[in-house]
């Protein structure tokens, strides 16, 4: 069961409280081609993110030394969500097989408005233009107030 718009995301499993609307994407593993692809896509405009208020997290079901070592490389200045237990993915029905490589988080991009509500959901297909398109739809979140 993925969440919908106007359902509340649990906001309490991420790293710090709201402060404003935010970006949590949901990436299958670190290290990988497309996963990094993502991350530094969402990493070279998080500068435009944080000017709109609105914060990134990425999560995936890699534990944190994962999660550091590909922050390290890619340089991220966003918080990575380590659910090495699978909770947080498989309580919102995120979980996907990907052939023999095995189950891993679905590549799913909610945005949330201030109080942890979903206002916007993405089944993502183009790690290469989605990143620009969430920040887009942030932008008009933001400035909705």
């Amino acid at each position: 069961m993925t969440l919908d718009v106007g359902e509340r995301f649990p906001v309490e499993k991420l790293p710090h409280p709201l402060d404003g609307p935010a970006v949590v994407y949901f990436y299958p593993a670190d290290f990988t081609r497309g996963c990094t692809i993502e991350a530094q896509r969402f990493n070279d405009i998080y500068d435009d993110f944080r000017a709109a208020g609105v914060e990134v997290f990425g999560v995936s079901t890699q534990d944190e030394e994962s999660h550091a070592g590909f922050s390290a490389e890619c340089g991220l200045r966003f918080p990575l969500v380590a659910d090495p237990g699978t909770e947080l993915t498989e309580g919102l029905g995120l979980m996907k097989q990907y052939g023999d490589a095995g189950r891993w988080a679905a590549r799913v991009t909610f945005l949330l408005d201030a109080g942890g509500v979903v206002r916007h959901v993405w089944q993502v297909e183009d790690v290469t233009e989605h990143p620009a398109e969430v920040l887009d739809a942030a932008r008009e979140l933001a400035a909705a107030g």
